[in-house]
């Protein structure tokens, strides 16, 4: 029979396997708190070009979105805008979504173009009354 190891290196063996166990854990636990993976959602225009725009020929709305940032597995992101009848956002005259897939770094433009029951609210600068709402 072979002689048993001293009770010391078996404590020792099993300290060193829950220390490894955790590090693993937290460098895990790291990575999905890591802020350069995160994706940010928002409006797409630019100076002087607004990212919510009305079409009275064709009664329709047009907003540009945009998504960026980092999706370290990959998911969706669902977009809806919403357009209003005053700026206030109260009264609501129409919406459209629109789903994207995202993975890895990311740098998506996203139009969300939609009817209209009524003619939205329009800024001087030309920037329609819209708000963004992002489900992931």
């Amino acid at each position: 029979m072979p002689p048993r190891p001293p009770r010391r290196v078996i404590v020792l063996l099993g300290a060193v396997v829950l220390v490894g166990a955790g590090v693993s854990w937290a460098t895990l636990d790291r990575a999905d708190d890591d802020p350069t993976a995160r994706l940010t959602v928002g409006w797409g225009g630019s100076e002087g070009v607004p990212s919510c725009v009305y079409d009275p020929a064709n009664r329709t709305v047009e907003a540009k979105i945009a998504i960026d940032g980092t999706a370290p597995r990959p998911e969706e992101v669902t977009v809806t805008v919403t357009a209003y009848a005053d700026e206030n956002t109260s009264e609501p005259v129409g919406s459209g979504t629109r789903t994207a897939q995202v993975e890895g770094r990311v740098h998506l433009p996203l139009l969300v173009t939609f009817p209209v029951d009524a003619a939205p609210h329009v800024g001087e600068d030309g920037e329609t009354a819209c708000k963004l709402s992002v489900a992931r």
